[in-house]
């Protein structure tokens, strides 16, 4: 069982035809990624295009959450958190953002998720403070 991310929007507003068409095509990629490779090269992968040139902006990184939301909610396949999360840290990352991208589970009820992190802070998550998300991954 996954846990869906919190920003879903219904239409993409505040989202510009550029971000949609790049996280389209990055969710794409990140969807082939985890597909043909196995998860400690698409780890290496993901610490490799990891270029943090300034200092995050939460609202920023939250756009990008945002966009990699809207763009699995139009996949015709498998697009949860794991590929919707690796699809935000690759635009993150490309912008230039310090984002890590996590990889973890929380337990009672048990559930695997991927998220997002900015300045150590999960983003566009929900705030559950009895069940908090344990990080396994963290890149």
């Amino acid at each position: 069982m996954s846990v869906p991310m919190v920003y879903r929007p219904a239409d993409g507003s505040g989202i510009g035809l550029p971000l949609r068409v790049a996280a389209l095509a990055l969710l794409g990629l990140a969807v082939a990624l985890q597909r043909l490779l196995p998860l400690r090269a698409v780890l290496a992968i993901a610490h490799t295009v990891k270029r943090p040139r300034r200092p995050t902006r939460r609202q920023s990184v939250e756009r990008y959450v945002t966009a990699a939301a809207w763009a699995g909610d139009r996949f015709p396949g498998r697009a949860a958190c794991l590929e919707q999360s690796l699809t935000a840290y690759l635009l993150c990352s490309l912008h230039g953002w310090n984002v890590d991208w996590c990889i973890g589970c929380r337990f009672d009820p048990a559930a695997a998720h991927a998220w997002i992190e900015a300045e150590h802070q999960p983003v566009g998550e929900p705030d559950v403070p009895d069940r908090p998300l344990h990080t396994t991954v963290r890149s």
